[in-house]
């Protein structure tokens, strides 16, 4: 299942990446064209661009710890409450492979320093070890915490339909970084791969320890 969301996560972010600039390097200049040629553009791009910045807006909490790591908990603690074992053990082996994927993910940002976007809109400028948030491109949290979940859901459900949501979630999060300027096109799809082995990993770890204590 683990190669399966990422294919179709990363196929679902090409499909939709054309609507996010910060995947090409340094702005070209435009081509020159008479203003009357054109002018229709301005009003439907307005409201697109007005239609994207509100979607960003509401994906992006989605990505981060204040709101995974509750719904975790609240998850775990719900399942002990209802005596659910199966979804007790499959919360814990969750968030085993998020922390797991997380602090992966804290380690490479300042190794391997990668600009952002927004910085010089060059994908090429790096700067080794370095503690400066712009230098942190590679790997994107967002979307490492994001695909760690996922990954960790589809695994352990098995179901094609819980697949395809998942990586669903895992592509609008990967659109949004790169959106909203913070990450290249490759650091999502580099770390989509990278969460997702990291994310089976963790479960296949956890699952093994769990059979051995019985």
């Amino acid at each position: 299942m683990r190669s399966n969301l990422v294919v179709v996560a990363i196929s679902q972010l090409l499909l939709i990446s054309n609507t996010a600039s910060a995947q090409k390097d340094s702005a070209s200049v435009p081509t020159r064209e008479s203003f009357p040629a054109r002018a229709w553009i301005i009003p439907v791009g307005i409201m697109t661009s007005a239609a994207l910045d509100r979607l960003a807006k509401s994906v992006n909490p989605l990505g981060t710890a204040r709101i995974l790591v509750p719904g975790i908990a609240i998850t775990y603690v719900g399942a002990l409450i209802t005596r659910d074992e199966s979804l007790a053990t499959g919360t814990l082996n969750t968030a085993a492979a998020y922390i797991a994927s997380d602090i992966v993910e804290s380690v490479l940002k300042p190794v391997i320093g990668r600009e952002r976007p927004h910085v010089e809109g060059d994908s090429h400028r790096f700067h080794l070890f370095s503690g400066n948030g712009d230098w942190h491109s590679l790997p994107s949290a967002h979307v490492t915490h994001i695909t760690s979940i996922a990954q960790a859901i589809s695994m352990q459900t098995q179901s094609g339909s819980v697949t395809a949501l998942c990586s669903s979630f895992v592509a609008l999060m990967a659109w949004d970084r790169v959106y909203e300027d913070q990450h290249w096109t490759s650091d999502v799809t580099a770390t989509i791969a990278l969460s997702s082995i990291i994310s089976s990993a963790t479960v296949r770890w956890m699952e093994s320890r769990h059979s051995h204590s019985q």
